[in-house]
């Protein structure tokens, strides 16, 4: 049932357009110059006159912030906005005061998180039109934590003659913290039992994680190849499968002491200059490098050696540890994986039919 929302607005100068991506975890916002009904979210200083049928419809229509909590329920709830040129008259300025304002701005960002928790939201893009400032990696790593999650009427408000820019936030684990992924059974994670992916913080995570092993590996030479359900979607897709909360990389055995941070991890875990944490598995000899101690998304490095003319699994066991011929490692080859090109067995193809990748 399609039921008005009707608004009267002063001094209207654009809006905001709201995508809600739930199986991604995602929310975007667009600024629009537009003052059609297309509209999702209004944060010029405005009126709403809403029927009362509309409120008993929302489950937490007053819920803060208000009224972006009340906009986001309402495109949940495709419920209908129509814009009336009409005006009020300004009330009384409220919030005059530098330290009002900053405490106003603290409980906003508060409510904003609370309201990204109620919704399961993880990453907010933004979408709006300015001038982009070019930062180091530092600062816009420094920048990044601060997670700037309230909306402002400078958003909506911008210069459209400028370029589009656009803004993502990550607001699920850090290294602090334990990852998004939680409990994970018979190789299905919770999320996946809610029509969900792989949170983006922890695909970022694991992305970072991946990198940090490939540099090291390749400064220290060890030879190695990009293995299982990782392989098979870079093979199909050059990129991480959105349900990925790990990834396999094998490699020779014998190359184990060239790398100090495996070295180190064989007797007991070892975190490294960058704070990624390795560790050798109690379930077999293989190794994983965590994003940190608390923060578990990682890699998984798989011992293999070879004896003739076949590739053994070196002291780990499981559905990963099939032998298989050695003339999948002679010569090597590689596949595009995250944008850079990663080491893999020939036919590719017909080693992952071999080992019944799906």
């Amino acid at each position: 049932m399609v039921i008005d929302l009707r608004m009267c607005l002063k001094a209207f100068v654009g809006c905001t357009q709201v995508t809600l991506d739930l199986p991604n975890w995602t929310i975007q916002y667009v600024a629009v110059n537009s003052t059609s009904d297309k509209c999702d979210l209004f944060l010029q200083k405005h009126a709403l006159l809403v029927d009362v049928g509309v409120l008993k419809e929302l489950p937490e229509p007053l819920a803060a912030p208000f009224p972006e909590m009340f906009y986001i329920q309402s495109k949940l709830s495709n419920i209908t906005k129509f814009v009336y040129p009409q005006s009020f008259q300004d009330g009384r300025r409220l919030f005059a005061a530098y330290h009002t304002k900053q405490r106003r701005t603290d409980i906003k960002r508060r409510q904003f998180r609370e309201m990204y928790k109620k919704l399961q939201i993880k990453r907010i893009v933004r979408r709006s039109h300015k001038v982009s400032i070019k930062t180091d990696s530092k600062d816009s790593a420094s920048y990044s934590a601060q997670h700037n999650l309230v909306l402002d009427t400078q958003f909506s408000s911008s210069n459209f003659s400028l370029p589009q820019v656009t803004d993502i936030d990550l607001i699920g684990c850090e290294r602090t913290t334990k990852s998004c992924v939680g409990t994970v059974y018979n190789q299905r994670p919770f999320y996946v039992y809610l029509g969900k992916h792989t949170p983006p913080c922890c695909l970022d995570k694991l992305k970072s994680t991946f990198n940090h092993v490939l540099e090291e590996f390749e400064n220290v030479g060890i030879r190695y190849w990009l293995d299982n359900q990782a392989l098979r979607t870079a093979i199909d897709t050059n990129h991480l499968s959105p349900d990925a909360y790990d990834i396999d990389i094998s490699f020779n055995v014998n190359d184990l002491e060239r790398s100090n941070s495996l070295k180190k991890s064989q007797n007991k875990p070892y975190v490294d200059n960058e704070g990624f944490y390795w560790i050798k598995a109690t379930d077999g000899h293989y190794f994983k490098v965590q994003f940190s101690k608390i923060n578990q998304i990682g890699v998984n490095l798989l011992p293999f050696e070879i004896t003739g003319n076949v590739v053994k699994p070196n002291g780990f066991f499981g559905w990963k540890a099939k032998q298989f011929s050695a003339d999948f490692l002679h010569p090597m080859s590689t596949v595009l994986f995250l944008g850079k090109n990663i080491m893999c067995p020939n036919n590719v193809r017909d080693y992952l039919d071999y080992k019944n990748i799906q």
